[in-house]
């Protein structure tokens, strides 16, 4: 079963273990003690996070549930009938099981338009492709796409 609930600060924790499960390859690249890494992904986090929330302070931040296990989150900003997805993941064991293509299903319902950015080499930008979402505009490193409902 699926589930969303509202974050909150006590999630913290949550929150920066699912982006280091996203990012964490990349920052392996660098080459450096695993308490400078640690360091440096938590100033990232913290980083990005506070560029979300004065992005869209109105924000809506969720933890994904399956079952009774946080498997993800994601931020999304509504704006009349239109939902921004901000921030989506999942932590490596929930991926490629259908879950994040449900809770995009999920956020579709709720709106007219669901528009997003993501990195032009991205994997899951194929994945918006497969759920409807078309290419509008490109900005590098991201890709804009929005899906509308028909």
């Amino acid at each position: 079963m699926l589930n969303l609930t509202e974050a909150t600060p006590n999630d913290e924790p949550f929150l920066f273990a699912v982006y280091r499960s996203t990012k964490i390859d990349e920052f392996l690249l660098m080459n450096v003690a695993e308490e400078q890494l640690h360091m440096l992904m938590h100033m990232q986090f913290r980083a990005q996070q506070l560029s979300y929330r004065s992005q869209y302070p109105s924000a809506c931040h969720r933890i994904i549930q399956i079952g009774n296990k946080q498997a993800g989150y994601m931020i999304t900003y509504y704006e009349n009938e239109q939902v921004r997805l901000v921030f989506i993941a999942l932590l490596p064991e929930f991926r490629n099981q259908g879950y994040g293509t449900l809770v995009l299903n999920q956020l579709q319902q709720t709106a007219h338009t669901v528009s997003l950015q993501v990195a032009q080499h991205n994997p899951a930008r194929q994945w918006y492709h497969r759920q409807g979402f078309t290419e509008c505009a490109y900005a590098p490193p991201y890709v804009t796409m929005q899906w509308q409902r028909s």
